[in-house]
């Protein structure tokens, strides 16, 4: 690793740029939609629209990259689009405008999922799910202070400027990017149609996928898109706002920090610390329907931001665990279009729910997701699930 550790360093710093330039505007997104009139409906549909580009993209460009046997191309392109979604919303107020360059910033995330392997591939496959931690500490750090700047621009100035600020540092992003080192696959083989298929029936892939699907629904649907508009209804400003979604952060980098201390022990049983995620993620939820004030809304944000950060870390730590090397990217990139469903579908069913019943059945319906996902752990694995670290 020693040998490794600039490349590394670069590789990580780059992250951090690409999820800082993604998120920069996302926090103050809803109450600015329904300054300008935008019906939650159409507010879902933005905000889901941004899951859809992913659903869409992450597998082919996992398969692309397996089948050219490079990586560094895809993120590359990840990073120019990133950045241009940023730079173009700034220039519109037109929802169907800010609707495309939304899907725009899916394609951008979409990349995630060649970010996640060409990372894998500097360590050994034995040590993916402890090591993985460190490129979301630098995800989680880009997020957190992504939102923190955001808000105070946005609060400072009107939220059209944190898509500027967004959009500079995507291009600082792309600049880093040109530097990373790629670390070519030892596996030359070309995943074919039929053996791609083969990696899609693998039982801890599917598995993995669909619980990740669950946890995204309540992330996406509450975090990402309507815990703003909570916090509005009772007061909060954009800075509030902006801090609001930093501070649900900070319990996602502890749970990537701790789920890294943790699979590096022999038999941990994955089981419980999923029960555990989807348990948090449900409380979290029932809470904002219950109160109706700005304390309940940050116990919230911080109850369900170490939920889903404790389920993204296991999920993304274990989905290739059985696959070859030369499959990793298509395998991947199915986990990550997978859970991308959740992305998309979470916030446009809360948001007509938003519509019909208001802010509080938004909440109920995310907390059933979130029980529906724990009925399912049980369900796949019982309670003996283990870790495999021969």
């Amino acid at each position: 690793m020693n040998n490794a550790k600039p490349r590394i360093v670069v590789f990580l710093i780059c992250t951090f740029f690409y999820w800082f330039a993604l998120y920069t505007y996302v926090p103050t997104m809803t109450p600015y939609l329904a300054d300008l009139g935008v019906s939650f409906s159409m507010i879902g549909l933005i905000g889901g629209s941004y899951g859809f580009s992913q659903m869409l993209l992450r597998l082919p460009l996992g398969v692309l990259s397996d089948r050219l046997g490079k990586r560094k191309p895809s993120i590359i392109f990840g990073l120019i689009t990133g950045a241009v979604s940023s730079f173009g919303m700034f220039f519109t107020q037109n929802a169907i405008l800010i609707l495309s360059l939304r899907l725009l910033s899916g394609v951008s995330a979409s990349a995630w999922v060649v970010f996640t392997v060409m990372f894998t591939g500097y360590f050994d496959k034995s040590r993916h799910a402890s090591l993985m931690s460190y490129l979301f500490i630098a995800n989680g750090f880009g997020l957190m202070l992504s939102k923190l700047f955001g808000g105070m621009l946005a609060d400072h100035y009107g939220h059209e400027y944190s898509f500027l600020l967004g959009g500079a540092a995507g291009v600082f992003a792309i600049l880093l990017g040109l530097f990373i080192i790629e670390k070519a696959p030892d596996n030359k083989e070309l995943p074919s149609v039929k053996t791609l298929f083969g990696v899609i029936k693998n039982r801890n892939l599917l598995v993995m996928s669909i619980l990740a699907t669950f946890s995204q629904i309540v992330m996406h649907s509450t975090i990402n898109t309507f815990t703003s508009e909570a916090a509005a209804q009772v007061g909060a400003d954009y800075m509030q706002i902006g801090l609001l979604a930093t501070i649900a952060s900070l319990p996602a980098i502890f749970a990537f920090i701790a789920c890294g201390k943790l699979y590096s022990l022999r038999n941990v049983n994955v089981c419980y610390v999923l029960v555990f995620a989807f348990s948090i993620q449900i409380i979290g939820s029932l809470i904002i329907p219950f109160t109706a004030n700005i304390a309940a809304v940050y116990v919230s944000t911080i109850l369900i931001g170490l939920g889903c950060g404790i389920g993204i870390s296991t999920f993304t730590g274990f989905c290739t665990q059985t696959v070859d090397e030369s499959k990793r990217s298509a395998a991947m990139g199915f986990f990550q279009s997978t859970y991308a469903f959740g992305m998309f579908a979470g916030p446009v069913i809360i948001g007509i729910i938003v519509d019909r019943t208001g802010i509080s059945g938004g909440f109920f319906a995310a907390a059933a997701f979130a029980l529906t996902g724990l009925v399912l752990t049980l369900l796949f694995y019982g309670m003996d699930k283990q870790t495999d670290r021969n």
